[in-house]
């Protein structure tokens, strides 16, 4: 067995049925499908067992987290090459065979991962250096769309740069993400505090700790549709403050476990001055559906900086 490919769904089966199907066209390579479901209610589950049975399906019974179900589905995997990769995701022409190949001939690669691109062919910025609070704060103070040119303010998610040649990388996103078996394992897996968000970030720090490098491959592809859910219908991003809210608990972890108790008050700190910020300049603004956003993500920093409000 060359991959195990394991997928976490969460109410997401009609494109989880667009990713499978894409497996069983672009894959050349032995692999194996594992899904582990975190309770659906939308016939996920119904779906797969009359489509694919050959697809190992793990049920829970609650929402288990993207880290713990994917350790779930990982304990069970019996590949060479682990691949994490989210429902909302196509694969294009070979991409898995052509991940498993790099890995083959480069021996001191630990993670590699794919191109990602949209619905309509316009790539994602899926790459990153490490969290950090210059990162934050040229993202906070707009220094990362003043000055586009200038690389020391664009470091988020690494924009300076056309993503069009192999690199390496800190961080890929964990939408689809390849690891050798035995590192993983070595590793415990991904670090199940961790319900959503930066846990594949956690898993590429210790990667890199232990001597191993993370690298971004441009010829393989894939589709990811993430985040159009959260597009409203006037186009604008909205804030669902419960997501949010993991997403800064997820990021307050990692700096305490990683950096230690010090920065993380210093990126609380800087979260609960940007929210304070958002709320203040948006109090009275006219145009109601930008208000309304500012409001939203202004509340959700303050209350999960100041600690009011957990993942």
């Amino acid at each position: 067995m060359v991959v195990s490919i394991v997928i976490v769904s969460y109410n997401t089966c009609r494109i989880l049925d667009e990713c499978i199907a894409s497996i069983k066209r672009e894959t050349a390579v032995s692999y194996e499908v594992i899904v582990v479901d975190n309770a659906s209610h939308d016939g996920s589950c119904g779906m797969l067992k009359q489509k694919y049975p050959e697809v190992t399906l793990i049920e829970n019974n609650d929402n288990a987290g993207f880290a713990r179900a994917n350790n779930q589905g990982f304990a069970a995997a019996r590949g060479k090459y682990f691949f994490m990769l989210n429902s909302d995701t196509v694969i294009l022409d070979g991409a898995i065979d052509k991940l498993a190949d790099f890995m083959e001939k480069d021996s001191d690669a630990g993670i590699c991962a794919p191109r990602n691109v949209g619905r309509s062919g316009e790539v994602q910025y899926s790459c990153d250096h490490f969290p950090g609070l210059w990162n934050t704060l040229c993202v906070y103070s707009n220094l990362v769309n003043r000055f586009p040119k200038v690389k020391m303010f664009r470091r988020s998610r690494m924009q300076y740069w056309d993503y069009c040649a192999v690199r390496d990388v800190e961080r890929v996103s964990g939408c689809s993400l390849m690891i050798r078996s035995e590192l993983f394992r070595r590793l415990g897996g991904l670090d199940s505090n961790y319900f959503m968000y930066f846990e594949e970030t956690d898993l590429c720090y210790r990667v890199i700790r232990e001597g191993w490098r993370v690298v971004y491959l441009p010829d393989p592809a894939i589709i990811h549709y993430g985040g159009e859910s959260s597009v409203s219908q006037t186009g604008r991003r909205v804030i669902n403050r419960t997501i949010y809210s993991y997403y800064l608990c997820s990021q307050y972890y990692f700096y305490r476990k990683n950096y230690g108790y010090f920065s993380m008050a210093a990126i609380r700190g800087l979260d609960a001055a940007y929210g304070m910020a958002l709320l203040a300049r948006n109090a009275f603004r006219k145009d109601r559906p930008k208000r309304e956003h500012g409001l939203a993500k202004g509340r959700a920093l303050c209350a999960s900086a100041l600690g009011f409000q957990r993942g």
